[in-house]
């Protein structure tokens, strides 16, 4: 989007240029007011065109991070798992940008110690540690349902990886 800011402020910057070598300003000036404020709405246009996820697909997405991130945790793949918990900071962050109305979003705040917990682990490549902070998390998950009426919605640590094309053991 900041591409049309830097377009529309060229347009006005040679327009300019133009009006004030045209000597009729007025109607110059007029005449920018009017493109400047079509390009406004052009742009605002766009915004509300702009897919925008709900809060459960961005869900879906935390929960697939949670599986391969327990994935590539027991795995000692500390690469893998560090990039996993980054996915899922980024889709909660995502989800607090543009879920503002959402009162679920109250609750979003008690997933980050356990997040923290699990960086820990992956800081120390320790396995052990890194599963009681998946618990933790996994239970905070559940906790979070709970408090926003979506008890029905059980997160589990995974029994089968989420896809079947990924090896979650550490790269040679």
């Amino acid at each position: 989007m900041k591409w049309v800011y830097v377009i529309s402020a060229i347009i006005l910057s040679f327009s300019l240029v133009r009006c004030s070598s045209s000597g009729n300003n007025s109607n110059a000036v007029q005449q920018l007011q009017s493109q400047v404020s079509a390009l406004q709405d052009s742009i605002q246009g766009m915004k509300d065109m702009m897919y925008k996820p709900g809060l459960g697909e961005l869900m879906i997405n935390i929960q697939l991070n949670h599986a391969k991130l327990w994935f590539a945790g027991i795995n000692g793949n500390w690469p893998l798992a560090n990039f996993e918990l980054g996915e899922i900071k980024e889709t909660v962050q995502t989800a607090r940008e543009i879920e503002t109305d959402r009162p679920e979003m109250k609750s979003i705040p008690m997933i980050f110690p356990p997040l923290d917990s699990i960086n820990r682990a992956i800081i120390h490549k320790d396995v052990n540690e890194f599963k009681r902070a998946f618990r933790l998390l996994t239970n905070t998950c559940n906790t979070c349902h709970r408090d926003n009426n979506f008890a029905f919605n059980v997160i589990t640590i995974p029994a089968v990886p989420p896809v079947p094309n990924q090896d979650f053991k550490p790269g040679k």
